[in-house]
């Protein structure tokens, strides 16, 4: 398996298709199986699924909107990018479930159910692994996440990121069968000779000390140690040296997230967002009701250090050649880097190895599993698919 990348930053939806399309295509010396396509929000959605259904024939193809793509160390921040997988010693089948609002764990159990039944039956010893890529601002990602999971089974790998876009926080596309959704979760099902490599870090570290997360509402966390999640968020930035009020939560929150502590010693992170009236906080994904959390903390190098980490992870989970790789790297990590996100790529890249086709986006929550255990979604994280070459 390997793949070729075509790209484009044309916003024109029939150009953007056709110059993607062809740069992809061009030298192409073995069987197209498959297609990703990861475009930013900046296009009409079911204008652009119409331009690369006709652009790409009948090579199968699915993918999603985000903040950002990106084609090896190139972040386009309004563009088009179309990674074509070649070989005939792997197998793709694409699902898609939904709505998510409605029925988030169904909608992923369904994707999962769908994808799985396009593929012929797995031969012996071969691997599987699944990329997740849900609407993460209609419904639970979370939830989805845990029906996947609940219809795929065990021994699995796992990937993917929610579909966004550039933080308006308005919609999102996903794209399967030529058209363009919404409120969908799209699953890509591969079976293959060899295991998919998937690496996951973040680069957090704990800042404050335990807390139990005693009342919460969905991404909302009522209550910390039976005390407004806001207070306790304050008192540990004082106990820190650093002063924090309401106005300044949103700025001192994108460096000091709440980590919920897994029993491999890893944290699953969530991204605050804001401070409500009655001192709630409202985060990203789910906070569980019981669970024990710690606000985190995390230097820029910490960040860049990670990326190389979970890309020398996935690089090491596949053996043999890396016919390429895709990457899904949290949106947030990219406001926090600024114009270090070139360094994250580079960084992604290096541990890959230079001649390494790598492609990727800008996501809203990430979709891996910490330590082999089950997969979760994510945030503030970046996850590396190595491709089996």
């Amino acid at each position: 398996m390997r793949i070729q990348i075509g790209k484009s930053r044309s916003p024109d939806c029939t150009v953007a298709a056709r110059e993607a399309s062809q740069e992809a295509l061009r030298g192409a010396d073995a069987p197209v199986s498959f297609a990703l396509v990861l475009c930013t929000d900046q296009y009409d959605a079911v204008a652009l699924a119409s331009a690369v259904r006709k652009a790409l024939g009948d090579i199968p193809w699915a993918g999603c909107s985000a903040a950002g793509v990106f084609a090896g160390t190139e972040l386009l921040l309004q563009g088009l990018v179309i990674a074509l997988f070649l070989g005939d010693d792997f197998r793709v089948g694409v699902g898609m479930g939904g709505p998510v609002s409605e029925s988030p764990r169904g909608a992923g159990r369904a994707a999962v159910a769908e994808a799985i039944s396009m593929l012929p039956p797995k031969p012996p010893g071969h691997r599987r692994a699944l990329i997740i890529l849900p609407d993460a601002l209609s419904g639970n990602p979370t939830e989805v996440v845990r029906g996947a999971q609940q219809e795929a089974g065990a021994g699995i790998r796992w990937a993917g990121g929610g579909a966004g876009n550039n933080l308006r926080f308005v919609k999102t596309a996903q794209f399967t069968q030529g058209h363009a959704y919404q409120d969908q979760v799209v699953v890509i099902a591969f079976d293959a000779r060899e295991p998919f490599g998937v690496g996951i870090q973040h680069g957090w570290s704990p800042y404050g000390p335990p807390s139990q997360v005693t009342k919460a509402r969905g991404a909302t966390a009522v209550e910390l140690d039976y005390e407004s999640a806001f207070d306790v968020y304050q008192r540990t930035a004082a106990s820190r040296g650093d002063a924090l009020d309401a106005q300044s939560f949103a700025r001192f929150a994108m460096t000091h997230p709440l980590g919920i502590p897994q029993a491999n010693g890893e944290f699953v992170i969530r991204d605050p967002l804001s401070v409500d009236p009655d001192g709630s906080v409202r985060f990203i994904a789910e906070i569980p009701d019981g669970s024990l959390v710690r606000v985190m903390e995390g230097k820029r190098t910490d960040l860049l250090d990670a990326a190389a980490g979970a890309a020398t992870l996935a690089r090491a989970g596949t053996p043999g050649a890396v016919g390429g790789a895709v990457v899904f790297d949290c949106v947030s990590r990219y406001l926090l880097l600024e114009e270090g996100v070139q360094d994250e790529l580079s960084r992604f890249q290096n541990a890959l190895g230079a001649g390494v086709p790598v492609v990727g986006c800008l996501t809203l929550g990430e979709v891996g599993t910490m330590g082999g255990g089950v997969p979760q979604f994510h945030n503030k994280t970046a996850v590396v698919v190595a491709l089996p070459g």
